[in-house]
């Protein structure tokens, strides 16, 4: 009894210092922020936020409150939390070029960034970010340093895109061509390879996705069975893309049986979506129609993200007056409200039955929709409280 106790106590422990998550603002203004770091030798984490930014409000609630994540940043890092359009936050917006939300800062106590990164991102993600900017040779200032002193390896070059990817895209860019036109046959046979493989193959036939299409048993001591499947199944689906709006019927149709044809329910819905894609841009409405409501009883039946996106797709989205025929509308309104039956408390899916009703013009349907979405949206950004409400407007109105 007494070790039972003593474990909830642990558990209970754990709980509340998840839920505490990073401590930010404990410095004071951004002056004296500055002179914590220079007096304590810390870095600086900058969450750069602002109050209308989805993601930020994702990092937010899941991220920031994570234990292993607080635990590291509050040992490593002096934490702030500034809104860039409010108060220091806009001249501190300016004087780092901060141009999307979330983006976080890694600053020394000289006001220098040594490491950038930003976007919505998974817990591990996050954290290995403050890893690499805490570490003097794995942040982006030591990364730009030693690139500019001409180090051009292929192990360096990869880490340089994989942290310039965060941060700037457009040199990112750059060096991911240099190193896709670096790597010999050889070096794509190695471990290395796979990790380039893995970051930079972009469809079945450009040079890594060839190589690893030709070659996928050769990296099975390096990667794991669901890894190669996921890389497989991306540079396929671009392939797929590619086809789509072509002229070759059968060369799209042929390609998409590998998801069709697939024993993996995961990939034959995906073939359901890139083939209801492919009819709705098509104009051929009797194959759409057929195929999404076979999909209703079958492989999307209980996908109520995947229906809900099918919808607001075929529908036109968010207006009401493009010209849609009254089949694929039918059709929409049908999975966008399975959709709603699987998931009721999810705003972004009751907003999108509530505009395929406006459209019909199922004003009673449309108007409970309208006002669940629109009371979901509290939760969320001052911006999509402020759709929603445009939303409910135009639905009184009808």
């Amino acid at each position: 009894m007494r070790k039972l106790s003593l474990l909830l106590l642990i558990l209970i422990a754990f709980k509340v210092n998840a839920q505490e998550g990073i401590k930010f603002n404990q410095t004071g203004n951004w002056k004296e922020t500055i002179e914590a770091a220079a007096k304590t030798g810390k870095l600086i984490f900058v969450d750069c936020y602002t109050d209308w930014c989805g993601p930020c409000k994702w990092m937010d609630q899941n991220a920031f409150t994570d234990a292993k994540v607080a635990a590291f940043y509050n040992k490593n890092f002096i934490n702030a939390k500034i809104d860039m359009e409010k108060g220091e936050g806009i001249a501190l917006r300016k004087k780092y070029s901060v141009q999307s939300f979330p983006t976080f800062l890694f600053i020394n106590g000289n006001g220098e960034v040594v490491h950038r990164t930003g976007s919505r991102m998974p817990i591990e993600e996050f954290l290995e970010e403050g890893k690499k900017a805490a570490d003097p040779k794995k942040n982006l200032s030591y990364l730009n340093k030693k690139y500019e002193e001409g180090v051009r390896d292929l192990p360096f070059l990869l880490d340089y895109y994989l942290v310039l990817n965060k941060s700037d895209r457009s040199n990112a860019d750059k060096i991911g061509r240099d190193i896709v036109s670096a790597i010999s046959a050889a070096e794509l046979n190695t471990e290395l390879g796979w990790k380039v493989i893995r970051t930079l193959a972009r469809n079945e036939n450009d040079k890594l996705g060839a190589h690893f299409m030709a070659n996928e048993n050769a990296y099975n001591k390096w990667s794991t069975a669901e890894e190669r499947d996921q890389l497989k199944d991306r540079l396929v689906t671009y392939t797929i893309y590619g086809l789509m709006r072509g002229s070759n019927e059968q060369a799209f149709m042929d390609k998409l049986a590998y998801f069709k044809k697939s024993d993996k329910i995961d990939r034959r819905r995906q073939g359901v979506m890139l083939e209801a894609d492919y009819y709705l841009g098509a104009g051929r409405t009797d194959d759409y129609v057929k195929l999404t409501s076979s999909a209703l009883t079958n492989e999307l039946k209980d996908e109520a993200e995947k229906l809900s996106f099918l919808a607001r797709r075929a529908s036109g989205g968010k207006n009401p007056n493009e010209q849609v025929s009254p089949a694929i509308m039918q059709q929409a309104y049908l999975m966008a409200k399975r959709a709603v039956e699987l998931e009721p408390e999810e705003y972004s899916i009751q907003s999108t039955f509530a505009w395929v009703c406006l459209g019909m013009k199922k004003k009673p349907e449309a108007l409970t929709a309208a006002k669940k979405s629109r009371a979901l949206a509290d939760a969320e950004t001052s911006k999509i409280q402020k759709l929603a409400q445009e939303l409910l407007d135009k639905v009184e109105a009808l």
